[in-house]
């Protein structure tokens, strides 16, 4: 199974030749993203959590949004102290969060070969709480450092837009 995956993704190659950004000459802008760098708060957190979905497949540590909400209140303090080591680059014992299960799922019902499966990874929900976090953070930035012309990846723009301007 794996000599399938490996070979259908391939490794990298080292890059001869390099894109020099600079002299592109397209405008660099200096934002302020301060804010960026501030402790996560218990309300930010909490506003996370509600917006997590309460069923989605559960990780290695078994835990599912639901249960972030329905316990909030018993394990807000333990959530906020993982949450400031990770912020704060203390990760001594925090390596089993950075692991996820990776399992196949049959394309088709009759499945034999590896090119019938498509793999998954099922990560902490601790980890996905990190990365909403961070992502919720940079949402309110993105306006200001994405260009206008851009559609896609921004909330309420959409790639399709592109082929109505055109």
């Amino acid at each position: 199974m794996d000599d399938f995956y490996d070979k259908l993704l391939g490794t990298s190659e080292p890059r001869e030749h390099t894109i020099n950004l600079l002299e592109l000459g397209i405008p660099t802008h200096t934002h302020n993203l301060a804010d960026l760098d501030s402790p996560f708060t218990e309300e930010e957190v909490w506003l996370t959590i509600k917006q997590l979905p309460l069923d989605k497949a559960p990780g290695p540590d078994g835990f599912i949004g639901h249960f972030y909400k329905a316990c909030w209140s018993i394990i807000k303090n333990d959530i906020m102290v993982a949450i400031s080591a990770v912020w704060s680059r203390r990760l001594r014992g925090l390596g089993p969060l950075n692991t996820a299960y990776i399992t196949l799922i049959p394309k088709k019902e009759d499945a034999e070969q590896p090119k019938d499966f498509r793999p998954i990874s099922l990560v902490h929900s601790f980890a996905k709480l990190i990365t909403k976090l961070l992502a919720n953070r940079l949402a309110g930035q993105l306006n200001q450092m994405v260009s206008p012309n851009q559609s896609a990846f921004i909330k309420g723009c959409f790639i399709q837009d592109n082929f109505m301007l055109v």
